[in-house]
């Protein structure tokens, strides 16, 4: 395997990651929204405050694959940099 297939199965790698991450953040982001939901109809504070230490996770959750998007994204620029010189 010579360089350019490395590079561009590496670039089709990343692609498919960020493909996989984008959906894992508007999976997470629609049980974020629907716990919102339940959680202004739930009585039991026992309930919210699972529901609410959920939310916090999700939220942290959303933010780390947003980072390891742009990491990709990041390492993808700067290979198409290395392989244009």
């Amino acid at each position: 395997m010579d360089d350019q297939q490395l590079k561009k199965m590496h670039e089709e790698q990343g692609f498919r990651r960020i493909d996989e991450l984008n959906r894992k953040i508007d999976t997470t982001a629609y049980n974020l929204e629907v716990s919102e939901e339940i959680l202004a109809g739930t009585p039991s504070d026992a309930h919210r405050d699972r529901l609410r230490g959920k939310n916090t996770q999700r939220r942290h959750a959303i933010g780390s694959m947003q980072k390891e998007i742009r990491d990709i994204e990041q390492t993808m620029q700067t290979r198409s940099r290395e392989k244009s010189t």
